[in-house]
């Protein structure tokens, strides 16, 4: 239907515009904190141009619902003020196939930032925070489809994931003598980080000597290598960067060496309903079509949607430390201040639904 079409296209260009700003003003601000560290290492202005490249993912993915909220706002609220909208209810369309319109064109936009989220930021972000952390620390760390690699004194390690506060799965150590040449190889399903080094766990050592190799099996192996606990910080991603498969594995090996992951639960629940959170924001915009709002200016309309994002991110926030501190069930916590803000939008639209229709029958009698 055209008229779907019309209010789809309506509600991207918005989400787009107001993404590309927000995005921008973010840039602009991780440029002008990245200068203070031109020349630390062979960090230069061409690297600098290359991680704020990179970043521009996970940027999109972090200002999605607050851009679909703005943009919603702004271009509906526009044709609402250009009488449209009441045109559209007087030619027989109705009010609730004008939300489906608009909630189909959320859903889109909901899908499309989902997939990017899981698929795009963990790797942009992965390669970000690698060439700014090791072009600063001139580290001999090198990181491809395989995992990372270091060399740590007189070792050189390949970590395959590399999850937060220094745990990580897939480690192989290989150690070398004076003149280069292999001694032994150390690979370990897990590791769990100590004040010194790691604890290797399920490791296997295969020890080469006089042309020979003989294994030997721990369930526990320490690992006291100078490996830089910084170094570690700055390549590791951040839950929130992290794929939900990544992160489910991440929850399975806190949950299997019995350590907290409280946080890193919650964290997982809110990437699994991210989808809901723009969906209710494009709904929490549908009101500015309606009633007297449709009367206010574009000025107006912009300053009502930055204090209701950052309400609900000043909510989601609270919530969120709440209900981690307070052991809360972890998808009860994520999806509430979803529900109340989806509660917030249906009350708007009950108040505001009974107003159109009489206006719209006016309009048709006359």
């Amino acid at each position: 239907m055209i008229i779907d079409r019309y209010l789809q296209r309506n509600v991207h260009l918005g989400t787009l515009g107001a993404l590309a700003v927000l995005v921008s003003l973010s840039l602009v601000f991780v440029f002008v904190r990245e200068l203070g560290d031109i020349g630390q290492g062979s960090y230069d202005m061409t690297k600098l141009f290359k991680y704020m490249l990179m970043s521009i993912p996970s940027r999109v993915v972090e200002f999605m619902p607050l851009a679909v909220l703005l943009g919603s706002i702004l271009t509906l609220g526009a044709l609402a003020s250009n009488s449209e909208i009441i045109a559209m209810l007087a030619s027989g369309v109705s009010l609730k196939r004008l939300l489906f319109s608009v909630l189909q064109a959320s859903v889109l936009i909901a899908g499309l930032t989902f997939v990017l989220a899981d698929w795009v930021v963990p790797v942009s972000e992965d390669s970000a925070r690698a060439l700014r952390s090791i072009s600063k620390n001139k580290t001999s760390a090198l990181r491809d489809k395989q995992g990372l690699w270091i060399k740590d004194g007189d070792s050189v390690l390949r970590i395959g994931k590399l999850f937060p506060d220094g745990y990580a799965q897939q480690v192989e150590v290989y150690r070398l003598d004076a003149e280069r040449r292999l001694v032994s190889v150390t690979r370990a399903d897990s590791a769990i980080p100590l004040e010194q080094g790691w604890e290797l766990q399920q490791a296997v050592t295969s020890y080469l000597h006089d042309g020979a190799v003989v294994a030997e099996t721990s369930a526990r192996l320490e690992y006291s290598g100078g490996l830089s606990r910084d170094l570690l910080r700055v390549l590791m991603i951040k839950p929130r960067r992290m794929s939900t498969g990544d992160l489910h594995a991440y929850l399975e090996f806190l949950d299997n060496n019995q350590l907290e992951a409280g946080n890193e639960r919650l964290i997982f629940w809110q990437k699994v309903l991210a989808p809901m959170t723009i969906v209710v924001m494009s709904l929490l915009a549908f009101p500015f079509l309606l009633g007297s709002q449709r009367q206010t200016n574009a000025g107006q309309r912009l300053m009502t949607g930055i204090i209701l994002g950052l309400t609900f991110v000043v909510v989601d926030r609270l919530v969120f430390q709440f209900g981690n501190q307070m052991k809360i069930n972890a998808l009860l916590v994520t999806a509430l201040p979803n529900l109340l803000f989806l509660g917030l939008a249906l009350y708007l639209l009950y108040r505001r639904q009974s107003h159109v229709v009489g206006r719209g029958r006016r309009v048709v009698g006359g």
